[in-house]
Formats: structure tokens, C-alpha cells, sequence
């Protein structure tokens, strides 16, 4: 079954380009390296320093290679010095989808 979570999370405003940076060769990381995993983030329209990530793993051995991967935790050492307060993650089930859905 899919593991599905969402992190939500904020940066320093100053910190932008360098997180960005990051993000980019994270997302191309992942495309790469961890197939049965995607990663989306988005950036909020209103407040260029708040993002929302978007991690999706094919079931709980992807997801336990993709916490682990060594470019998750190279991200994880630009991302959360960064920040302005915590990671929230929430974990969400599938109900549906227009993309096709692995499980």
C-alpha cells in the first residue's frame, strides 16, 4: 500500500536560493536514485518562504530506503538549519486519483 505524506514547513527568507538549490537537486535525487518514490514540493503563492513537500513511496520499504538514502539526509543538513520552526509531516491514505496509483 502507498505511503503518502505531507511536510509542511517554512524558511529563513534570506535562506531561499540555498534551499532552493537544494530542493532542485533533491527532486533530481529522487527521479533518479529512489524509483519507486516521488517527491513534489510547492512554494506558497503568497509567502515565498513556506513550502508544502509532497512524498510519495510505492509502500513502507520504499519509504524506509527513502528516509535513509544518503541524498535525504544531504538535504536533510541544508534543509533543517534553515528553518523557522519544525517539520510538520501528516500522513495521508489514497482514496483517488486521476494518476495511476501503485497498490
Amino acid at each position: 500500500m502507498p505511503v503518502i505524506k505531507i511536510a509542511r514547513y517554512e524558511i529563513r527568507p534570506e535562506e531561499r536560493t540555498k534551499v532552493e538549490r537544494a530542493m532542485r537537486e533533491f527532486a533530481a535525487y529522487v527521479g533518479s536514485q529512489l524509483r519507486d518514490s516521488a517527491w513534489v514540493t510547492y512554494r506558497e503563492k503568497g509567502n515565498p518562504n513556506k513550502f508544502v513537500s509532497l512524498i510519495a513511496d510505492d509502500d513502507e520499504a520504499a519509504e524506509e530506503r527513502h528516509r535513509g538514502a544518503d541524498g535525504t539526509k544531504d538535504f536533510a543538513e541544508v534543509l533543517y538549519p534553515r528553518l523557522v520552526g519544525d517539520v510538520e509531516f501528516t500522513d495521508y491514505e489514497i482514496v483517488t486519483s486521476s494518476h495511476r496509483v501503485a497498490g
